[in-house]
């Protein structure tokens, strides 16, 4: 078991050594969420296994916990959110070595061997922030205007006013 996650790894060798990642990123580091956040302190704890699963498949197992602060896209206010994701995905190299398996199994794209570590928490931790962040009970942040039948009245009347009258009145000064 390791503390300390290492920047990039090599995930099929990870899966030869029946190898268990364990430790923390910071928010501030995820730079592809950093427009979103109101807040950037916290952590994500990470739980990784790598191993072979039943069919024999190279595979990833964890879970990706945390805490974002987010802006309510209501109200405008930080907004907290949490993440608690599990992950079972299956490692493939290519687009046609994954078409088989998206049918039973979750896919991840293995480009060169390689995973850089962070940007893999990154993705799993965007792929779980809702579309719409937002309290559960909030207030707008600008006050809704009610259109009552008074004020529709109004406006529609405005409306008709011919807003040129004032200049006939200016060409024929005796009217």
């Amino acid at each position: 078991m390791s503390t300390r996650l290492p920047v990039e790894v090599n995930p099929y060798r990870l899966i030869e050594q029946r190898r268990e990642l364990e430790g923390e990123y910071e928010v501030a580091n995820f730079s592809r969420i950093s427009d979103l956040l109101a807040d950037k302190t916290g952590v994500f704890s990470v739980d990784l296994s790598f191993f072979k699963n039943k069919s024999g498949l190279p595979s990833i197992k964890g879970r990706v916990t945390g805490e974002l602060s987010l802006i309510c896209q209501r109200c405008l206010e930080p907004v907290s959110i949490t993440i608690d994701n599990p992950i079972d995905l299956v490692m493939v190299s290519s687009d046609e070595q994954a078409e088989p398996l998206q049918g039973g199994y979750e896919t991840y794209l293995v480009e060169d061997g390689r995973i850089i570590l962070q940007d893999f928490v990154e993705d799993e931790v965007l792929l779980n922030i809702p579309q719409l962040v937002m309290h559960d009970q909030c207030e707008p942040y600008k006050p809704l205007i009610e259109a009552t039948p008074e004020a529709i009245t109004k406006a529609v009347q405005e409306e008709r006013e011919n807003p040129f009258a004032v200049l006939q009145n200016l060409k024929n000064p005796g009217s």
